[in-house]
């Protein structure tokens, strides 16, 4: 599955990944990579509800019956909107950890900002959302019959690839439109470091093949004394590279 999103983010978008294309290895480590990426919102989500949770049961059980109903409706509240930020994050952090092949780029923080609130990248998220619904009606038609029931894995097989196409594509429209240039062309073994430039670094004499592109008067001395050779020496002189 994890192919196939990190393909739509490359634009390799024609053809799926055949599976004697792929690493058994590779796939599954990279499984559990991403798994303890899940695991770790998993865990963010479950103390965000558990801390006020526990401080509004616990408030309410010693008071009358109401509060305590209250409690467990803010609960459920707070857990409709966990589950909902979590629908939203765990694309983006899933592109973000494909982009840079690290765990810890899933959890960066500007590219969940940035890629997250981006439009592109919403609606990319509730066409999954629709598709994932598709897919849970087919499955629980299909289950209907014997013959449907065997068929359910595949259709889920395909509903999943489906989805991570999906967030694919539109985290790589999304995170181009938010820093100009397609995911994996500033991908880093770590967190996003920003655009990627290039020419000369400013305020740096940089040297262009044989000559310093601040001043065409200098340039690598190579005279016959073999004095200055492989050193920068001013080529206006008549000291030919001489100390």
């Amino acid at each position: 599955m994890l192919e196939v999103m990190r393909r739509a983010l490359n634009g390799e978008t024609d053809t799926p990944p055949a599976w004697d294309e792929l690493d058994l290895v590779d796939i599954t480590v990279d499984g559990v990579r991403h798994t303890v990426v899940v695991l770790g919102y998993g865990l963010l989500l479950t103390l965000v509800l558990a801390i006020p949770g526990a401080m509004i049961i616990g408030g309410g059980l010693g008071g009358s019956e109401g509060l305590l109903v209250a409690g467990v409706l803010v609960i459920a509240l707070l857990y409709f909107a966990g589950v909902i930020a979590m629908t939203v994050i765990l694309p983006v952090a899933t592109g973000s950890f494909l982009r840079a092949d690290s765990i810890a780029a899933g959890f960066d923080r500007d590219v969940l900002t940035s890629v997250g609130t981006n439009r592109t990248m919403l609606m990319a998220v509730v066409m999954a959302f629709a598709v994932n619904i598709i897919v849970s009606i087919g499955s629980t038609l299909l289950g209907i019959t014997l013959i449907g029931y065997f068929a359910v894995p595949f259709l889920a097989f395909i509903g999943q690839s489906a989805i991570m196409y999906v967030w694919g594509c539109g985290f790589a429209d999304a995170y181009e439109e938010e820093y100009g240039e397609p995911p994996l062309a500033t991908a880093t073994s770590g967190t996003h470091t920003g655009r990627a430039t290039t020419g000369t670094v400013s305020g740096v004499d940089d040297q262009m093949g044989d000559n310093d592109v601040n001043n065409s008067g200098w340039s690598d001395d190579t005279d016959d004394d073999g004095f200055g050779t492989s050193a920068w020496d001013d080529a206006g002189d008549s000291d030919s590279g001489g100390r």
